[in-house]
């Protein structure tokens, strides 16, 4: 059944990809009450961040999955696309790993976390 909030926000994902669960479901719920309590400024400045992060949070988990024996077919229907599509973004990372630093040759994440900290007066 395809009821979860994940599902809900995405539309559901065409068959044959997995649906939502309940963990999944639970954990975005929470993120997006964090994001959506915050003034508007301020949720567009997370919402920025997020975007960036979850790039990078996704290259990581896809080549922790890999080193763990799961196949580029199985991470594919987790993330509702294609092995190929898969394979295409994430297969040069598996055979060349980024940096620790940056978990990720995704732009948008090294944009966020190589900027100086902001400055904040008194």
């Amino acid at each position: 059944m395809m009821s979860g909030i994940v599902d809900r926000m995405v539309g559901s994902p065409p068959p044959p990809y997995r649906a939502s669960t309940a963990l999944a479901d639970d954990a975005v719920r929470v993120v997006m009450e964090a994001i959506d309590a915050l003034q508007i400024g301020d949720r567009l400045l997370a919402l920025r961040s997020v975007a960036g992060l979850v790039g990078s949070r996704r290259a990581g988990t896809v080549l922790a999955a890999r080193s763990r024996g799961m196949s580029w077919a199985e991470i594919a229907d987790r993330l509702g696309t294609s092995r190929q599509a898969v394979w295409k973004r994430f297969g040069p990372e598996e055979l060349e790993p980024p940096s620790l630093r940056t978990y990720s040759s995704c732009a948008s994440y090294k944009a966020v976390t190589t900027r100086p900290p902001l400055e904040v007066a008194p």
